[in-house]
């Protein structure tokens, strides 16, 4: 869990956005490597930002399941509202999906703590 107690008062602490970043790139490739697996394919897509044609690659409930990987990173719940219904085309469409969402959740969560 990243420490948020030692931010001056007044103070944001700064938004972990790497951290978060690379939780979601890796539970996504594993996933992906998963998905690839259990599907009998070779090498899944979705770890590289790739499509596979006109189903997303990656499916909203999977993304719910990253909003568990990532919680213990924020001092804050994560709802399955931040996801998008449908699904993404690729993991970079995931991340610019839910970051700003994710930063604007801390600022606000660290706002109302000063």
């Amino acid at each position: 869990m990243t420490d948020v107690t030692t931010a001056e008062p007044g103070t944001i602490p700064a938004f972990p956005a790497e951290e978060i970043e690379t939780r979601i790139r890796d539970y996504l490739a594993d996933e992906g490597e998963t998905q690839a697996v259990l599907r009998g394919g070779g090498a899944s897509t979705a770890g590289s930002g790739g499509s596979a044609g006109p189903r997303p690659t990656i499916d909203s409930l999977v993304v719910v399941s990253v909003l568990c990987e990532i919680e213990p990173t924020v001092p804050f719940k994560l709802p399955d509202s931040l996801v998008r219904a449908g699904g993404y085309d690729t993991v970079d469409e995931v991340i610019q999906h839910i970051m700003p969402k994710l930063k604007k959740r801390w600022r606000k969560h660290h706002e109302e703590k000063s």
